[in-house]
């Protein structure tokens, strides 16, 4: 069975989307946003708890694929794939937080 799900917040007058698709087996979701959606860093974690991230040069993105993909294994203890792509031109260093923490803690 698959159910797919999607979660949105706004944050600086734009969108951040988590598509969430649950198998059997194993979890996928790809969280973007922000002015340019892109896929930036993908995270994986397997059954044996070993989490892998392929991030982009020059993006970041795998500070927010990492920390969700580990989160949702620690609850489901499944297969977990997490790819995210936020951008947003000029954010001062609170408002990067702000981002941050929205796409972790709230989605």
């Amino acid at each position: 069975m698959i159910k797919q799900t999607l979660l949105k917040t706004e944050l600086f007058g734009y969108e951040i989307c988590a598509h969430v698709t649950r198998l059997d087996e194993g979890i996928q979701v790809l969280i973007a946003g922000g002015n340019r959606t892109h896929i930036g860093a993908v995270s994986f974690m397997g059954c044996n708890g070993n989490i892998q991230t392929l991030q982009f040069p020059g993006h970041k993105d795998g500070y927010v694929s990492t920390r969700r993909d580990n989160a949702l294994w620690e609850s489901l203890h499944e297969p977990v794939c997490i790819q995210c792509g936020i951008h947003y031109d000029r954010l001062e260093n609170n408002q990067i937080k702000e981002v941050l923490n929205n796409s972790i803690h709230k989605m």
